[in-house]
């Protein structure tokens, strides 16, 4: 990323000296007089320190520092880093600093895992559950895809801050909703029994009743002889 040292030093060039290089700077072009080639040269090495002091100016936070200036930071505060990766040793670096002044007690306990989770306190809840255990629930909606990925080593570390003896499970809670649409339908039928007794008579009388179907199909042909 360029800063613009060049295009400052080349415009502020006198009219004692050839400006060509002040158009090939702007349109990318090679640059073609000594003092644009000088200036060019002294531009890389401000661009370079400034680069660095930007990133100095980053790494001083504890959430961005990585490799020797992360060891750093963990021998101020005796984490020794033992092959572990900068994710995880930045952990292992916040929970020293919060264990230091932890107490153990239900609030600390909240702020270590909104620290570590990187979200507010209040979105942190946890319960206490007989005997001696504490759940904390963390909305998965509310952490960043980093913090889920190490939501498992985040679990782990937290055992270090509560009290001793007291157990601790860490649950990331999702909500799901699906939608489809249900059709309900009902049916009914009417059956009809219907039953005839004749009365009791003397006579008696008896037919023999023939129930049949049946189908045909006819056939109309015509023969015409030729001509």
């Amino acid at each position: 990323m360029s800063h613009g040292y060049l295009h400052t030093m080349l415009d502020m060039l006198t009219g004692a000296y050839n400006r060509d290089d002040v158009r090939n700077a702007y349109s990318s072009l090679p640059l073609e007089t000594n003092i644009g080639r000088l200036f060019n040269t002294l531009a890389w090495g401000l661009e370079l320190v400034h680069d660095q002091s930007d990133k100095i100016l980053l790494w001083d936070d504890l959430d961005n520092a990585q490799g020797a200036v992360l060891d750093r930071y963990g021998e101020n505060f005796g984490v020794a880093r033992d092959g572990a990766p900068d994710a995880f040793y930045r952990l292992l670096i916040k929970v020293k600093m919060i264990s230091l002044l932890s107490g153990g007690d239900i609030e600390t306990v909240i702020n270590a895992a909104a620290t570590l989770f990187d979200i507010e306190p209040e979105q942190v809840d946890l319960d206490e559950v007989f005997p001696a255990k504490v759940w904390i629930y963390v909305d998965e909606a509310d952490l960043e895809a980093e913090k889920i990925d190490t939501a498992e080593l985040i679990a782990g570390v937290m055992k270090r801050i509560v009290a001793a003896g007291v157990g601790m499970r860490l649950f990331l809670r999702t909500y799901r909703r699906n939608e489809a649409t249900l059709y309900l339908n009902t049916g009914a039928a009417i059956s009809s029994r219907m039953t005839i007794r004749p009365p009791v008579i003397n006579r008696r009388a008896s037919s023999t009743i023939y129930l049949n179907s049946y189908a045909y199909e006819l056939a109309h042909i015509t023969i015409r002889p030729a001509y």
